[in-house]
Formats: C-alpha cells, structure tokens, sequence
C-alpha cells in the first residue's frame, strides 16, 4: 500500500513549456492528500528556486538532490560538499575559468559567469540566475555545484576532486553532489522519517538524477518525456507532464 509519494520537479511537476504545474497535477496532489499520502518534493533545485505554488503543502522537501532535507521542524539530513573539493571546483571556475557553475548554498544561489549557456538554461528552467563573486562563493558551505560541461566532459572537475559524483537530467549541465549523496539518500532519510518502508513509497521522475530516487522505493514511475535510461528502469513509463502524466498514472496505481 502505498503512504508516500516523491516527486522531481522540472519535467515531472512542472512543464519545460509553461514553467507551471498542470491543473491535473494539482488535482492528483489534492487526491493524494486526501487519502492521507505523504507528499514529498525531491529535487535538485533549492528551498530558494522553488516555484510559489510549490513552497506549500508538502510534507517534506529533499533539495539539492538530497543533500539537504527539511520538514516544518527544519533540517533533518544536512551533507554538503567536502570543502577541499568545494575550493577546487570554485577555483577552476572563477580564478582559471576552465568552466562555469551554479553555486547552491543555504541561503544563496548564483554563478560565476552568465554565460549564453547559462542563460539557456536558465529560461529552460524559469529562473533568473545571477552573478557574485569567489569570496561569496567561499564564504558558507555549498550543498552543490552544477557544472556547465557537455556529456563525457565530467573528468575535467573529477579528476580533481575526490569525494565529489555527477549526475545530470540535462545535456547542457550536471549536478555534483557529495560522493555519499543524491536523491537515494535523500528519499532514505524521509521514509526513515515517516516509519515507512520502501515498499509503501513510489517516485516520480524524468532525469538520470531520479534513478538513485528509483531505487529506493518500491514503485517507480518515469514520465513520457523521461530520458530513455529512465524509462528503463522504471516500473512503468506514464503520459508526459504535457499531457497529465502525474493524473494518469495515479490513477494507474489506484490512488485517485
């Protein structure tokens, strides 16, 4: 029986095309409530770039792909990045400009560059990001990078690093995260939370950053605009977020 339900959101929760939520959407996460599911946000993105109508209602929030967790208490799973591989990262991109980042911190999130690329994905996702300097940068602890480098280009930062992954849901950046991190941990941490086991959980996702997510729960749905890598492991591929994917497959699942 399933008591928990985890949603990505850029592609799951909200469209690439309107940056909105779908009206079916809603009514599903209304539905699920109802019913007395726990509804649970799983997402690379920050508390900071979380859409108004999504800051709301839900029952917990694994952000920063899992690296920071919170509930109406506060934090319940906090691992940044280890400061060594911080420093390099920050580095490389602001002192030697081998690449541009996305820094993400509690309290801040901005680049060092606003290069074309980033711009692109800043209209991809509906954010406006913004330039500070190194010293920002390097004056609080930072939960996670995403680096703007093409597929297969991850060694110019790893090789450099030691307790960092990438992982990534777009071919324009990738997220990097603590070695012991990613959204596994995160969902792991929430159900520890509720009581619950895996098997009462069931993700929603369409990136490579949601398989981690997959497999620590017991049912797993990718979106029709899934990455194919996503869709293979999930335990069923629904519509589109377009086209009512959440509702559908809801319904699929016997939870509306």
């Amino acid at each position: 029986m399933i008591k928990a339900a985890f949603f990505d959101i850029d592609g799951t929760l909200l469209s690439f095309k309107t940056h909105a939520m779908p009206e079916s959407t809603k009514h599903a996460l209304r539905a699920l409530r109802e019913r007395g599911i726990k509804t649970v946000i799983s997402t690379g993105r920050s508390m900071l770039e979380l859409a108004d109508e999504l800051k709301n209602g839900f029952d917990a929030y694994i952000t920063l792909n899992g690296q920071l967790c919170l509930d109406e208490t506060g934090a319940y799973r906090d691992v940044p990045v280890d400061a060594e591989d911080a420093r390099t990262i920050v580095e490389h991109a602001y002192r030697e400009h081998r690449y541009d980042i996305l820094v993400q911190q509690p309290e801040a999130s901005f680049v060092n560059r606003l290069s074309d690329r980033v711009r692109t994905v800043g209209d991809k996702v509906g954010i406006q990001y913004h330039e500070e300097s190194y010293e920002k940068a390097l004056s609080a602890p930072i939960y996670q990078f995403c680096v703007f480098v093409d597929p297969g280009e991850e060694h110019v930062f790893l090789d450099y690093t030691h307790n960092v992954k990438a992982t990534r849901w777009t071919e324009l950046f990738c997220d990097v995260v603590p070695r012991e991190g990613g959204k596994a941990y995160g969902v792991a941490a929430t159900l520890e939370r509720f009581g619950l086991e895996p098997e009462e959980a069931v993700a929603f996702g369409d990136g490579e950053n949601d398989l981690s997510m997959f497999e620590a729960v017991g049912t797993s749905v990718a979106m029709g605009n899934a990455w194919d890598s996503v869709k293979e492991r999930a335990t069923f591929v629904t519509n589109d977020v377009d086209d009512d994917g959440i509702y559908h497959a809801c319904r699929r699942l016997g939870l509306l």
